[in-house]
């Protein structure tokens, strides 16, 4: 059950993976619309929208070119080979199929907080995995070039596309833009799993489609629902939380939302800070902080490196007890203390967890 759970768990984390240790170039991230220079005649038609040779740039490499309202691919000519145009057309069509409504949906959720008008992103695709980016994400928004890099295959694209949308907007399109790190991964993680429908990544079961021993874990875990038979990705993350608190991630090394190699001991089950959490943990602080706070003010502080994220939200003394005490927020610990403890009567009171029969 345990090996299982840490399959689940590095299936899962393709969803999170993102941008968080690029360095931006000096001449900052371009927002501009990502205009692709074609020929005027297409090549063929996928999901109602063709693909025509590019003739800009990298055209060796991606030789051909689809735009939709919110997207421009560029479709690298080592995957086609490496699937076969067949295959490869098929994985996108059921792609976009979801995708602008699921970008639709993401644009929604940010409403106030971007543009109303969004360029559409650039996406490539490097299904054979030539990017060194590739041994370890699934898929990754560069914020420097501003672009969606796609890894690995179709399946891993219906699991991490969206998230890396909402990087794209909260990273370059936004005003205040949100920080590598746990905002940065909370608020993706946050509104592509569980504010948005995220058809794309349902469509497929979260990637459990064809697995029925791991579904019948996730079901004795407490955290697949079963009238909409998908993952209950808000209840997963509880799950986690909650695993690692009761040691069943001790010695495991991960990687985390500050791009930090981490490790649990008996000692030491809570990280000692926030930007240490795992991607599953930084999206069940996130649900505390909104549930105590509000969303509105959670997202309101978006901006906030982790480090400074705890001392932006107020004890809750009253604010005479607080002017008293000279308090302005909490610490790390206390934070992370009152979210661990929060997690836990979740996972009691909707019947969640790993010890489940």
């Amino acid at each position: 059950m345990k090996r299982l759970f840490f399959v689940l768990s590095a299936i899962l984390l393709l969803l999170a993976f993102s941008a968080c240790e690029q360095k931006e170039s000096a001449a900052g991230p371009q927002t501009t619309r990502a205009e692709p220079t074609t020929s005027a005649e297409p090549t063929a038609t996928v999901g109602g929208y063709m693909v025509t040779a590019n003739e800009g740039q990298r055209k060796n490499e991606y030789p051909y070119v689809l735009q939709t309202e919110n997207s421009v691919w560029y479709l690298a000519s080592a995957d086609l080979d490496l699937m076969g145009e067949e295959a490869f057309y098929a994985g996108l069509e059921d792609i976009l199929q979801y995708m602008e409504a699921d970008m639709a949906d993401a644009r929604k959720a940010l409403t106030g907080r971007i543009p109303e008008d969004i360029p559409p992103v650039e996406i490539r695709t490097d299904f054979s995995d030539q990017d060194d980016d590739a041994e370890r994400y699934g898929a990754k928004y560069n914020q420097p070039f501003n672009l969606i890099k796609l890894f690995h295959g179709w399946q891993t694209v219906k699991r991490s596309l969206l998230h890396e949308y909402v990087h794209y907007l909260t990273f370059s399109c936004a005003g205040k833009k949100t920080p590598y790190g746990f905002y940065g991964e909370a608020v993706a993680e946050y509104v592509s799993m569980i504010v948005c429908e995220n058809r794309m990544c349902r469509s497929d079961q979260f990637g459990f489609a064809d697995d029925l021993e791991q579904i019948e874990s996730l079901r004795a875990w407490g955290v697949w629902d079963e009238e909409k038979d998908n993952l209950d990705y808000r209840k997963y993350v509880l799950c986690e939380s909650d695993a690692f608190a009761r040691g069943l991630y001790d010695d495991l090394i991960y990687v985390s939302v500050g791009q930090n190699v981490c490790t649990r001991t008996v000692g030491k089950r809570l990280p000692a800070r926030v930007n240490d959490l795992s991607y599953g943990e930084t999206v069940s602080l996130a649900l505390y902080l909104i549930e105590t706070y509000g969303e509105e003010t959670f997202l309101d502080r978006w901006d906030l490196p982790g480090d400074q994220v705890a001392a932006a939200f107020l004890n809750r003394q009253g604010p005479s007890a607080r002017k008293m005490a000279g308090l302005n927020g909490l610490s790390e610990s206390e934070l992370l203390t009152a979210w661990a403890a929060w997690n836990v009567e979740q996972c009691a009171r909707l019947g969640i967890g790993m010890d489940q029969p």
